[in-house]
């Protein structure tokens, strides 16, 4: 895996977030939802391999700063739980589609608030709205979805967490994940 000490231009800021990463039959499921939803809205699919959930987003830092956020991510357990995605739906203002869950398990609230709180410690700021757990399938919709229901739903089986590098092109933004931590992952104080 590349680190982001990997990175040759150290002097552009590092785009970065917090997310879930599916695995490749979960991401497969969202790309078959995604393409089953663009017959009905249009609008531009999302790649499969851009499929995440974030779980916090940091935006442009230095890239020393990135390291600052490797430490904050070391100190949170990263659980094993089931997202159960059993919702589609759009967002209007912004013409984007996206699945979710009815029903955010417990093991991803507490971990979107023990992030919150590291990243608070650390020095970054979070958002202050309230913690909305999605996977965007579509951009720029052109239509209204005919049903919010996933039949059947996602299983998404979670075994951890990653920080991710967004780096924005014409064909649209592509994800390096700079550090995964596993419900295996030893803590570091």
């Amino acid at each position: 895996m590349r680190t982001a000490t990997d990175t040759p231009d150290r002097t552009k800021p590092a785009r970065v977030f917090f997310a879930l990463w599916p695995d490749a039959g979960t991401a497969r499921r969202l790309d078959d939802l995604a393409a089953h939803t663009h017959a009905s809205c249009n609008g531009r699919r999302m790649r499969r391999d851009t499929f995440h959930l974030t779980l916090a987003f940091i935006g442009d830092i230095p890239r020393e700063r990135v390291v600052d956020l490797i430490t904050a991510g070391d100190r949170i357990p990263a659980a094993a739980f089931v997202l159960k995605m059993d919702r589609i739906a759009t967002w209007r203002h912004n013409r984007i589609v996206w699945a979710g869950a009815r029903e955010v398990p417990e093991a991803l609230a507490d971990l979107v608030a023990r992030l919150n709180v590291v990243l608070v410690e650390a020095g970054f700021p979070v958002e202050q709205r309230k913690f909305a757990a999605h996977v965007t399938l579509l951009r720029n919709a052109r239509a209204d979805l005919a049903s919010d229901e996933i039949d059947p739903p996602i299983d998404w089986q979670v075994g951890g967490f990653a920080l991710v590098e967004s780096d924005r092109r014409e064909d649209g933004a592509h994800y390096k994940l700079l550090k995964v931590w596993t419900a295996d992952s030893p803590l570091k104080d």
